[in-house]
């Protein structure tokens, strides 16, 4: 007889269909979290969409990239034979197209009504220009985009900024505060002045 091995964790058809759902809103946290118990990135939700498919429709670049890294099927096509390509053209999402183009997605693919991806998106616009570009051979560029803020030259101060103060502490072997030098306070003893 077979014997049936399992992975160490048990993935349902739930689980799954979380990616798809968390994909078509950008929950990029959710994504990675599902991606790292190696959930099936092709998997169809009850409409027949992808993940792959639901982000590129939504624009975003960020999930779309991690699914194709993932490995997703950057040609699967769902209903009315419509590929993530045909998505992000349609949305006008530019960042979308350029990952999903660099991932290997066909240009050329033609949807149930015989349109590409290119006939989908806007004339003269940055993703119209990015597919005919493509087309024609010029792999796009993607620009990478800092997480930290760019801090404007107006907002830092000129010189040293402000340095912080030690704070007074216990000071000494019996925790006394103020001078170490061992001089009590209070009157001075000496010579009083004359009238």
């Amino acid at each position: 007889m077979g014997t049936l091995v399992l992975n160490s964790v048990f993935i349902g058809p739930e689980t799954e269909r979380r990616l798809v759902s968390a994909a078509s809103v950008g929950d990029v946290s959710t994504v990675r979290k599902l991606l790292r118990k190696r959930v099936n990135v092709n998997v169809r939700d009850e409409q027949g969409n992808t993940a792959l498919t639901k982000a590129s429709a939504g624009g975003h670049a960020e999930v779309v990239r991690m699914l194709i890294e993932a490995g997703a099927d950057t040609n699967l096509r769902v209903g009315f034979l419509v590929t993530p390509l045909h998505c992000a053209a349609s949305g006008g999402h530019t960042e979308t197209a350029k990952h999903l183009i660099l991932g290997g997605a066909t240009l050329d693919a033609t949807n149930l009504a015989g349109a590409r991806p290119i006939h989908l998106a806007k004339y003269n616009t940055d993703t119209w220009t990015v597919l005919n570009d493509a087309g024609k051979g010029d792999i796009p560029e993607i620009e990478e985009v800092s997480e930290v803020p760019e801090i404007p030259d107006y907002a830092i101060p000129d010189g040293e900024g402000k340095k912080k103060k030690k704070k007074s502490g216990k000071k000494g072997k019996k925790g006394k505060k103020g001078k170490k030098s061992g001089k009590k306070g209070g009157k001075k003893k000496g010579k009083k002045k004359k009238k």
